[in-house]
C-alpha cells in the first residue's frame, strides 16, 4: 500500500508527463471506441435490411423445403400458424409467402425469374418491400392481376407501366403453371441480383397458378428486435407442436437463409480486431516510449531510493503501479470522449457521400450508417488498448529491478 501511495504521488510531481502518458492511452482508447461502434453500426445496418427486406427474423416452412425449395413440401395450413403468430407477443408481424421459379417473357424477349407471391397487406407490415417501389404503386389487397417487376428485369423486357407479362413454370403438382400479370410498379431492392430476375404478384394469384391448394412455401415472421430472435423461435416451436404441426412445420432463423451475411459480418469483424490490434500496438510504443521516458528522466532519483534501503523489486513495482494509474486514468479518459461521440453519430449518422451510397446499395445496405455502442466494444476497446499499455509499461519496470543504486545516480 505505502508503494500506491507513492506511486499516486509521483503521478502529480510532474502533472505535463502524466498528462501526456494519460491522453495518449486516452486518444486509443476513444478511437478504437468509434471505430468499433461503426463497424457494428454496418452490421446493425446489413441485418436490418435483410430482415425487413427479404427474409424476416424468421420464417416457417416445411422442414424438407429449405435448401431446396421444392414446392410439394408446403405449408397447407398457414392460416392457422398466422393466427398463432399474432398471438405471440414478440411477433411484430407475419407474412405468407409463396416462392416459385418461372420464365417470365413479352412477344419479343423471355428471361428467367423469381416470382414471389404475398399478401400485399401483411407484406406492408413485415417488409420494406413497398418502399422499394420506385415506379408505379404498390399492389392493391385485391389486386389478383398486378405484378411488380425489379428495375433490370423491366429494363430487359422492355416493359413499362401498364405493359402485360406472361409467366411459365411448373406447379407442385407437376402441371404447367401459366398466367399473366400487369406490370404495376417498379422496384429497387439494392441488389442486382433480385432487380434482375424479381417478380412480385398476389399470393392467390400466385398459388392457383402452381396449383398451392392455399397453402404456401414460407411465412416471414418480423420479431420486436433482434435480441428477441432465440427466445421467440423456441416459442414459435413450442406453438407448433401444441398445434399437432410440427413435424409439418418448422422455424428457420435468417442465418440458415442468408449464411453469406453472417459469415461476412463475422470475416470482418475478426479481421478488423487484427486491424486495431496492430493499429493499437504502433500506438502502444508511443506510449511505452512516454513510460520509459518518465523512467530515464527520474534514474538520480531511483538510485537515492535504492540506496536508502527500497529492494530492486519494490522500485519496479513502483514504477509499474505509475503506469497502471496512467492506464486507467487513459481508459476513463477515452471512455468519457469516445461514448458521446458514438452516441452523437449514432443519432445523426455518417453520410459517406453518392460514391458510397452506389457501392452499399449493391449489398441492400444504405450510404449513412449510424454507429453502434454496445457493452462488447466498450470491452474490446478497453481490453485491447489496456493490455498493450499494461504489456509495454513491464519493460521500464523491468529496467528498474535491474538499476544499481551508484548507476542510478551517475546516469541522472
Amino acid at each position: 500500500m505505502p508503494l500506491l501511495r507513492i506511486a499516486w504521488r509521483n503521478i502529480g510531481r510532474n502533472k505535463r508527463r502524466s498528462l501526456l502518458s494519460a491522453l495518449a492511452v486516452a486518444f486509443a482508447v476513444a478511437v478504437l471506441t468509434f471505430a468499433m461502434a461503426l463497424q457494428q453500426g454496418s452490421y446493425a445496418d446489413m441485418i436490418y435490411q435483410t430482415v425487413h427486406a427479404r427474409t424476416g427474423h424468421l420464417q416457417v416452412q416445411h422442414p424438407d423445403y429449405w435448401p431446396d425449395a421444392d414446392l410439394t413440401k408446403r405449408l397447407k395450413q398457414p392460416g392457422e400458424i398466422l393466427n398463432a403468430l399474432e398471438a405471440m407477443p414478440a411477433v411484430l408481424a407475419s407474412a405468407p409467402r409463396i416462392q416459385a421459379a418461372a420464365l417470365v417473357g413479352t412477344e419479343e424477349n423471355t428471361f428467367g425469374a423469381l416470382i414471389q407471391g404475398i399478401d400485399p397487406a401483411r407484406e406492408r407490415e413485415t417488409s420494406t418491400l413497398a418502399n422499394m417501389v420506385r415506379e408505379g404503386k404498390f399492389l392493391e389487397t385485391n389486386d389478383r392481376d398486378g405484378a411488380l417487376l425489379g428495375a433490370g428485369l423491366a429494363k430487359n423486357l422492355g416493359v413499362e407501366l401498364g405493359d402485360e407479362i406472361v409467366f411459365i413454370g411448373q406447379g407442385a403438382d407437376g402441371s404447367l403453371a401459366a398466367g399473366r400479370l400487369i406490370v404495376r410498379g417498379i422496384t429497387r431492392m439494392g441488389i442486382a441480383e433480385l432487380d434482375r430476375t424479381a417478380v412480385t404478384a398476389h399470393v392467390d394469384r400466385i398459388g392457383e397458378a402452381y396449383s398451392m391448394r392455399g397453402a404456401v412455401t414460407e411465412i416471414a415472421v418480423l420479431l420486436q428486435g433482434n435480441e428477441e430472435q432465440d427466445a421467440a423461435e423456441s416459442g414459435i416451436e413450442a406453438t407448433l407442436q401444441a398445434m399437432g404441426v410440427g413435424s409439418d412445420a418448422r422455424v428457420v432463423p435468417w442465418t440458415t437463409l442468408m449464411p453469406g451475411i453472417e459469415q461476412s459480418i463475422k470475416l470482418d469483424w475478426y479481421s478488423g480486431q487484427i486491424i486495431y490490434f496492430v493499429l493499437v500496438l504502433v500506438v502502444g510504443f508511443g506510449i511505452a516510449n512516454t513510460f520509459l521516458m518518465a523512467y530515464l528522466e527520474r534514474l538520480r532519483e531511483l538510485g537515492v531510493i535504492l540506496a536508502l534501503g527500497m529492494r530492486p523489486r519494490g522500485v519496479a513495482l513502483m514504477v509499474y503501479a505509475e503506469s497502471v494509474f496512467l492506464t486507467l486514468m487513459g481508459v476513463l479518459a477515452g471512455l468519457a470522449i469516445g461514448i458521446p461521440v458514438v452516441q452523437f453519430f449514432h443519432r445523426k449518422g455518417i453520410y459517406f457521400g453518392k460514391e458510397a451510397e452506389e457501392i452499399m446499395a449493391e449489398y441492400g445496405m444504405s450510404a449513412t450508417i449510424h454507429p453502434a455502442l454496445s457493452p462488447l466494444v466498450i470491452r474490446l476497446a478497453v481490453l485491447i488498448v489496456g493490455g498493450v499499455a499494461l504489456v509495454l509499461a513491464l519493460y521500464p519496470a523491468c529496467k528498474a529491478s535491474r538499476l544499481a543504486p551508484l548507476d542510478g545516480m551517475r546516469r541522472g
